[in-house]
């Protein structure tokens, strides 16, 4: 839980406000690494294998963007909480994304009211990693019931809606780990243990794309 002294400024954390549950919405309309670009990564140049190595694009998008905590294409996620924090509601999945942010909270008489950006309802900061909305000036969020899912926000996450948006690190991140899945089809090579190739933990260790900066 984010919280402050009203009217005290102080630094965001880097962590997200606990969540009862997360679930992605909206998935990507696009892969952020083109079929191309992988065949080239893996000396592919035949068409045998291409539904093969989509399928490692796929999975190894889902790797970094769960490593990371990142959402690399737009997609939309929903966060449920049991209750409002005291200020800022910290959002996973970064960055937040331009468009419309929705919070639906239910009353102590199980009817539900919507709140959203759209409406100025609150404050919206995109700028921060991660993205965080919180209460307008000399307000607070409303009262809820507090029973489980009280509170649910809806919100757009993603550097954009094509691969040329994702950054470069990223789709590297993502070229290597399906280079790798595909010429190491088994979990062990004879007489070693084969592990994910020692640059991917290099560039996933200086990529910076998860961290509060």
């Amino acid at each position: 839980m984010d919280t402050i002294v009203f009217g005290t400024p102080q630094k965001p954390t880097a962590s997200v406000t606990p969540y009862r549950s997360l679930v992605r919405v909206t998935p990507p309309t696009v892969d952020p690494v083109a079929l191309a670009e992988a065949k080239v990564q893996c000396r592919v140049d035949t068409n045998a294998d291409d539904a093969y190595i989509q399928s490692l694009i796929r999975l190894a998008t889902t790797m970094v963007e769960g490593l990371l905590d990142v959402s690399l294409i737009t997609q939309t996620w929903q966060a449920s909480y049991d209750l409002f924090p005291i200020w800022a509601i910290i959002l996973p999945r970064m960055p937040l994304a331009a468009g419309e942010i929705t919070v639906t909270y239910r009353l102590g008489d199980g009817t539900t009211r919507v709140l959203s950006s759209a409406a100025n309802d609150f404050q919206v900061d995109a700028n921060v990693v991660p993205g965080r909305i919180y209460p307008k000036w000399a307000t607070s969020w409303p009262a809820t019931r507090g029973d489980e899912n009280s509170v649910v926000v809806r919100y757009p996450t993603g550097y954009g809606a094509s691969a040329a948006d994702v950054p470069p690190e990223a789709k590297h991140l993502i070229l290597v780990l399906v280079a790798h899945f595909y010429d190491t089809r088994q979990p062990t090579a004879p007489g070693s243990v084969t592990t994910v190739p020692y640059m991917f933990d290099t560039l996933l260790a200086a990529s910076g794309l998860g961290v509060y900066r």
